[in-house]
């Protein structure tokens, strides 16, 4: 793929955006690039985390400002439908059955730092910047971002980041909640491995299940929250990996969940 390398190994698949001359643009390239990998993942019960990083020093420092320029005077109608279409990307990173992890070792601003917003959590190093800059170019944050960035840190400090655009380093983004763990760059790939290892040994049918109910967590009243957890458990009893890990526990040994991930509805 022209935009990032795909590869899977030991249930972890592992994004790396590829164009770190460029700061790895969210561009058309680059969206179509990451929703073919996201049919791909959804397709392969092999998968039970993705990672997506920019690789040293480097994840994604917004959209490709030429082919902004290019654009600019191409109306209304083109740019509600580019939106649109980006939105689907956010849609189909917030809906994939398994957990997506984002390793980030360098700038993620504006488009950037919506894509890292898509992802369940953040592990980043120092070198880590955020900013949701849009304002700067006069225009609102997309890709999901007015919805993701207050669920994450409140909506007053999020009014302050969008209507600032000012650039909050790693320790700032940890202690507000977007960074869930700060790692050294020479120790980041090791350490995000280690927690998809983790995350990978849980059974998939029920990870896709509590991730779907916990992106809606925020959304309903509670006793809406409740009637998806009595049907979601009631999916997830139905499903094979239950009784493998009940009989596992009893016999003393670890599970070999085969189970495939629910596909997106």
């Amino acid at each position: 793929m022209e935009t990032l390398a795909f590869s899977v190994q030991e249930g972890i698949g592992w994004i790396q955006l590829s164009r770190p001359a460029m700061h790895n643009p969210v561009d058309l390239p680059l969206r179509a690039d990451l929703m073919a990998v996201l049919e791909q993942v959804r397709n392969d019960p092999a998968v039970r985390v993705l990672v997506i990083t920019g690789g040293a020093g480097a994840f994604c420092a917004g959209g490709n400002l030429h082919a902004l320029q290019e654009h600019a005077q191409a109306g209304p109608a083109y740019w509600q439908r580019r939106i649109q279409a980006g939105l689907r990307l956010t849609d189909d990173l917030l809906n994939l059955g398994c957990p997506v992890i984002a390793a980030i070792d360098g700038p993620a601003i504006g488009a950037g730092f919506a894509l890292a917003l898509c992802a369940d959590m953040i592990v980043a190093t120092p070198r880590a910047k955020f900013a949701m800059a849009h304002l700067k170019l006069g225009l609102v944050p997309d890709l999901g971002a007015l919805y993701l960035l207050p669920r994450v840190v409140g909506l007053q400090r999020a009014k302050e980041l969008v209507f600032s655009t000012r650039e909050i380093g790693v320790e700032e983004a940890h202690s507000l909640g977007l960074v869930m763990e700060v790692q050294a760059s020479e120790t980041l790939e090791a350490r995000v491995r280690e927690l998809a290892a983790q995350m990978a040994q849980a059974a998939p049918t029920a990870v896709a299940l509590a991730k779907a109910m916990l992106n809606v967590s925020l959304d309903g009243d509670r006793r809406s929250a409740f009637a998806l957890e009595a049907a979601s458990q009631a999916a997830a009893f139905a499903a094979p990996e239950p009784a493998a890990q009940i009989e596992a526990l009893l016999a003393k040994r670890a599970p070999a969940f085969t189970g495939l991930k629910p596909q997106r509805s």
